[in-house]
């Protein structure tokens, strides 16, 4: 099974590929946020370990079938390729709660 996971403040989160959540820990020092810092943090996991699960999921049904059109990718909800996916999952989760 293809996961994606990401951590951060004392909160990790699990995602298949799609964004499904899996899993959800959170340490005490998580609790120490607020409940909006630590919603954000959430969200922003969340999204940042689907992108990962996405490119992975992406990268295996590439290796599988070889290349596939632009538009099946984006009916997965897979990136098109190594571009779209991103390089750096937290920098874009970040991006995105501002």
């Amino acid at each position: 099974m293809i996961i994606g996971r990401a951590q951060r403040n004392g909160v990790s989160v699990e995602v298949v590929p799609g964004g499904a959540l899996q899993s959800l820990e959170l340490a005490p020092e998580a609790l120490e946020l607020g409940a909006a810092r630590l919603a954000a943090t959430i969200e922003a996991l969340v999204r940042a370990a689907a992108a990962k699960a996405n490119r992975t999921a992406g990268e295996a049904i590439r290796e599988e079938s070889g290349e596939l059109h632009p538009d099946v990718l984006a009916a997965l909800g897979l990136p098109q390729d190594d571009a779209d996916a991103g390089t750096d999952d937290t920098a874009a989760a970040e991006a995105w709660r501002r």
